[in-house]
C-alpha cells in the first residue's frame, strides 16, 4: 500500500514529475527458463562509481516484475531516437516486446540492443522497496558506448538532444 500526502493530488504529482526530463532506457533479462523479459524506465541514475553501481526503478505491478527481482542479471540500454517506437512498446503489458527491435544476445544470453546510445550490463546486487515501485541496484561488469545520442521524455513526448546549454 502507498502511503498519500494529505490533501497531495495524485494527477498533479504525476504532472509536476512529467516536466522533469530524463533519458529512456530499455532493460532487460531473462528468466531461469531462458524467456527474454524487459521494460521501459525513465527511472535510470548512477549510484556509484566505486564500485560501479546504476539503479532503475520498475513497477511492482509490471508483468516482468517477478522475473527481474528473481533475475541474476539485467542489461540497460539507453534509447535512441531510433527506438522510440519500441520504448513504447516496452512500456505496453501484454505486448510481445521482443518481436521488435534488433535485438542480440550476449553470451548469458540476455538480450542487448546493439545499436543503443549505451549498453551497461548489470549483476543484480539489491531490491529496495520503493512504494508501488521496486528499485534494482546493478554492479555494472561492462558498458558499451554507441554512436548514437539519447533520447529524453519530457510531458508525454520523446525529445532529442540539442546544442550545449552552456
Amino acid at each position: 500500500m502507498v502511503d498519500r500526502f494529505q490533501g497531495l493530488d495524485p494527477d498533479a504529482f504525476r504532472s509536476a514529475l512529467a516536466r522533469f526530463p530524463s533519458g529512456v532506457t530499455i532493460v532487460t533479462t531473462r528468466s531461469a527458463s531462458g524467456m527474454p523479459h524487459g521494460f521501459t524506465a525513465s527511472s535510470f541514475a548512477a549510484l556509484s562509481l566505486d564500485p560501479p553501481l546504476v539503479l532503475v526503478c520498475l513497477d511492482r505491478g509490471a508483468d516482468c516484475s517477478p522475473v527481474f527481482m528473481a533475475a541474476e542479471r539485467f542489461i540497460v540500454n539507453i534509447v535512441t531516437p531510433a527506438h522510440a517506437e519500441l520504448a513504447i512498446k516496452f512500456a505496453t503489458k501484454g505486448e510481445n516486446k521482443f518481436a521488435y527491435g534488433a535485438f542480440e544476445f550476449d553470451e548469458s544470453g540476455h538480450p542487448l540492443l546493439p545499436d543503443a546510445a549505451e549498453v551497461i550490463r548489470c549483476e543484480l546486487e539489491h531490491v529496495v522497496p520503493g512504494g508501488d515501485h521496486v528499485i534494482l541496484i546493478g554492479r555494472v561488469d561492462d558498458a558499451r558506448t554507441g554512436s548514437g545520442k539519447p533520447v529524453t521524455w519530457y510531458r508525454g513526448g520523446f525529445l532529442h538532444l540539442g546544442e550545449s546549454a552552456a
